[in-house]
């Protein structure tokens, strides 16, 4: 971050009263600067060991993996250590308190409009992950984007996706929803389409890398903070991607709603039209033997 930044973030905060939270701020960004050129160091250490590892042992050995896990673990981490210092900014208690709130409502008000015909899977993400994720089109494992380390479960080609079931666990644990601990905004939650039936039942919280620009209707929505819209809507833009698809918690459930009061719809009118044209053959023939009952004793 540069002086001007420093500056301006200084000037707002002062400008509107939150002199402690821009302290808060600048204690926390001093540490994490500090933190950063510590993971630097282990990096060099773990890249220095697994050369040396390379010169003794051949890939498909034990160490040879070990090493090179290690290397790509501490890659992994001292990037989105550098990701994460780009939006560190000092907190507001209007942000903290909407995802305070988010965090104890929202899963129970997205279950009480959802349909079970609207099969949505919710991947959760750092707000600094989640502009990758925007700029490259996709959706990954770090075992695709480094070199296969695995950082959670996610395997080659698999991506944690939860379920209205779950997505409790995914707003609370991966979205950083509780981020302002670290002087950071909320993160983002992608509500994402199976591509197939393969998709839908490929197991427990689990999905296939998902490809916006292959499969752009795959993408049923990104909802966030207010802090964020501007900025995310801005990222889909340049991107490419339909920015009405980025929604605040409130605007999705309002989305969701549309949605699956559209499915419904969809499936109750073919049985209403098939009901209805049952209840008139049936008041045909009636009416046909009626009038054939009618005749028959006008001829007696």
């Amino acid at each position: 971050m540069n002086m001007f930044n420093k500056i301006k973030i200084w000037y707002n905060c002062k400008k509107s009263g939150r002199e402690e939270e821009y302290k808060e701020f600048k204690r926390y960004l001093t540490s994490a600067n500090n933190e950063l050129k510590m993971y630097v160091n282990i990096l060099n250490d773990a890249n220095e060991k697994f050369n040396e590892v390379k010169g003794k042992f051949l890939p498909n050995t034990k160490e040879y993996k070990e090493a090179k896990d290690e290397a790509n673990r501490w890659k992994y981490v001292l990037e989105e250590r550098k990701l994460a210092l780009k939006y560190i900014r000092p907190n507001s208690n209007e942000d903290i308190q909407y995802r305070s709130k988010q965090a104890n409502e929202f899963t129970n008000k997205l279950k009480a409009v959802l349909s079970p015909k609207l099969d949505l899977r919710f991947h959760g993400t750092p707000i600094y992950f989640a502009e990758q994720i925007i700029k490259s089109g996709n959706i990954s494992s770090s075992a695709d984007r480094y070199d296969g380390f695995i950082k959670s479960t996610d395997m080659l080609g698999e991506i944690s996706a939860s379920t209205i079931n779950t997505i409790d666990r995914t707003i609370n644990f991966f979205s950083d929803i509780d981020a302002y601990q670290r002087q950071l905004p909320c993160g983002c939650i992608f509500a994402l389409l199976p591509k197939d039936e393969k998709d839908a039942t490929l197991g427990l919280d689990i999905m296939q890398s998902v490809d916006f620009r292959k499969n752009p209707e795959q993408l049923f929505g990104v909802f966030t903070s207010p802090e964020n819209i501007k900025m995310v809507k801005e990222w889909m833009n340049k991107s490419g991607l339909n920015s009405d698809l980025v929604y605040t918690f409130e605007g999705f459930l309002q989305a969701a709603k549309r949605e699956s009061e559209k499915l419904e719809f969809k499936q109750k009118t073919p049985q209403l039209s098939k009901d209805f044209v049952n209840n008139n053959e049936e008041r045909a023939n009636n009416l046909n033997r009626d009038k054939l009952n009618n005749t028959s004793g006008m001829d007696r």
